[in-house]
């Protein structure tokens, strides 16, 4: 027995004359907006100020696609872009961590340099710098 596979799935229904549902809500929804405009305004200037573009936007949702996609489908990512904050502001915090030297300890370490003529300069001058940046965070802290 055989059934009928339904094709284009992804289409939506034409319910009312060429429109989809949405695409009618869409127009009822421009329409009242327009309609209250009216009721407030008249045929004043003011009231094609703001009708025309409604008029627009009602369009646009209702036709418009943005990568494949109805533009109705990028209303909540929107929304939700525009009520967050965009500022990210990063704070770098120091650790609380208390670190003491020894006074013995930096006499070892130099006397370690002088005993040892074999190491590279480069280590020396990485120790020297380390020692450096020791003394220079006790003059800050103090």
């Amino acid at each position: 027995m055989q059934f009928a596979v339904p094709q284009f799935t992804d289409v939506e229904d034409k319910l009312i004359g060429p429109l989809t549902l949405k695409q009618f809500l869409i127009f009822m929804a421009a329409g009242g907006v327009i309609l209250f405009f009216y009721s407030l305004l008249k045929l004043s200037i003011f009231f094609f100020f703001f009708a025309i573009p409604v008029g627009i936007l009602g369009l646009a949702m209702a036709f418009g696609k943005f990568n494949g996609r109805p533009l109705y489908g990028y209303t909540g990512a929107f929304i939700s872009f525009v009520a967050k904050p965009q500022v990210r502001i990063f704070k770098r915090e120091e650790p609380d961590v208390i670190i003491s030297f020894k006074t013995e300890k930096k006499t070892e370490t130099k006397q370690a340099i002088s005993q040892e003529s074999n190491t590279s300069s480069l280590k020396k001058i990485a120790i020297l710098l380390d020692q450096k940046t020791a003394e220079e965070k006790e003059l800050i802290e103090k």
